[in-house]
């Protein structure tokens, strides 16, 4: 399996991107310093050359024009070549080329220095020359007969310029530069990764950073609080099935042996004809409790796994339902010696009915299961506002029992609490009745709340959405 290739280093980034802006920022403005410095020698250069052709125009001047190429030859001699150039632009005089031949060079009056110097009085210019690394520098100046004296310097073009007198100086600065630049990006890019190495993964809020970032610190922040919570939970739900294995397990062992006991005695023929009613009998009670015990942990399993989809919801009766519950648990109120009365106007809501009916059976018998001879169960359904004036369904099952302390009101929905040990044996029962109620009320989206004093008897109360 290929590995995912390696993240780019942020300081490296950095390093490299201000190496790389400040050494072209150095190099460039050498250039353009370098550029500029030529250019003003040369205009240096081209202010010099004209003020050599026009004191040599002057001279030339106060001579006959005959004896003007015999003065240019004598008196102007060296590395400025001079060309004396008449009206028509027929060059007279050219201190590069035999007088001979001066008159037979290519006319000059298109030149443009000399075109220049007869609009406006003087004229400069400057050319790349036939050799390489060499410009030719163009001054010409005119005389009172309309003759131009022009004069030409050959010079180091602007790349031999630099090749031959600033390659030298210009390397060791730059490479001066570099290394000056390289230590200063080292500490630029140390100081820029400061406050992200200050950066706590496990409070990334906690100072560090930059203000730039705080959206991406938020927001790990956030995730990190989540996956926390999650833990939380995921640790809690681990802790909640353990504990619930250990009850199930507990609360299955006692009918096991009771049943697996009498049916062995049974077995060996160790029970008496007039007995074998009996046993047959505390054997069917015990796998009842079983049976019931297995159907609550399916539920609560179902719950807690939300294996009831939404599609099954569909609108619900609950004034049907409870009336249908009440019904099933008729022959249980009659054994107690407990009056169920009903109380019922409509209510609707949607959800699952099976669901909904176990809940409220799961109320009444309990209510029933845990009064006293004689008492009474009121079975109510409503519908009402809550406090922020939505419609919502009730479910109201009082009774007239011993009540509930107030320190173990929370306790009563936890799966397997009882209150009373002893008598939960006598009057039967999972332990997961009011856990069921609990989780059936939030898988509709509802709460249950409680109302009891000792001696009081107690309420619980089912509040639904309306639909």
């Amino acid at each position: 399996m290929r590995g995912s290739p390696a993240a780019p280093s942020l300081s490296g980034r950095i390093f490299r991107s201000i190496l790389a802006f400040t050494l072209t920022g150095i190099v460039a403005f050498s250039l353009a310093l370098a550029a500029i410095f030529y250019l003003s020698f040369e205009h240096k250069a081209a202010d010099g050359l004209l003020n050599q052709a026009h004191r040599a125009a002057v001279l030339l001047d106060s001579e006959p024009a005959s004896k003007r190429p015999a003065v240019l030859a004598e008196q102007f001699d060296g590395t400025v070549r001079y060309t004396l150039v008449a009206a028509d632009g027929t060059v007279l005089f050219d201190s590069a080329a035999e007088a001979a031949d001066a008159p037979q060079m290519e006319n000059h009056g298109n030149r443009p220095e000399v075109r220049e110097a007869l609009a406006s009085g003087e004229g400069a210019t400057s050319r790349m020359s036939a050799t390489v690394g060499t410009d030719t520098l163009y001054a010409a100046a005119p005389l009172s007969d309309g003759s131009v004296i022009r004069l030409a310097e050959t010079r180091d073009s602007i790349v031999a310029f630099f090749a031959n007198g600033l390659m030298v100086p210009v390397a060791f600065t730059l490479l001066a530069a570099v290394a000056l630049v390289l230590a200063l990006s080292r500490l630029l890019t140390r100081h820029l990764m400061r406050p992200l190495d200050r950066i706590d993964a496990s409070s990334p809020l906690q100072g560090g950073g930059y203000a730039e970032m705080a959206p991406l610190l938020e927001r790990i922040d956030s995730q990190q609080r989540t996956l926390r919570a999650q833990n939380q939970e995921l640790a809690l739900a681990e802790s909640l099935r353990r504990d619930f294995s250990a009850n199930v397990s507990h609360e299955m062992k006692t009918p096991l042996q009771v049943i697996s006991g009498y049916a062995e005695l049974m077995a060996n023929g160790m029970v008496p004809p007039d007995e074998v009613r009996k046993f047959g009998s505390v054997i069917y009670q015990e796998s009842q409790a079983m049976r019931a015990l297995i159907n609550d942990v399916l539920i609560l399993s179902r719950l807690d796994e939300k294996a009831l989809a939404a599609d099954e919801a569909a609108p619900v009766n609950l004034a049907s339902v409870a009336e249908r519950a009440v019904g099933r648990l008729e022959s249980l109120a009659r054994e107690a010696d407990v009056a169920v009365g009903l109380q019922l106007q409509p209510a609707q809501v949607q959800g699952n009915e099976t669901l909904l009916e176990q809940m409220i059976h799961n109320l009444v018998e309990n209510a029933i299961r845990y009064n006293r001879p004689g008492g009474r169960v009121t079975v109510k359904t409503a519908t009402a506002l809550d406090a922020e004036g939505r419609t919502e369904a009730l479910v109201q099952v009082s009774d007239s029992g011993p009540g509930i302390p107030a320190d173990a009101q929370d306790k009563v929905f936890e799966r397997f609490y009882r209150l009373d040990k002893s008598r939960s044996k006598e009057t039967g029962g999972t332990g997961l009745g009011l856990a069921i109620v609990k989780h059936a009320a939030l898988h509709h989206g509802g709460t249950v709340e409680l109302q009891s004093e000792e001696g009081q008897g107690a309420t619980f109360t089912v509040h639904l959405p309306s639909v």
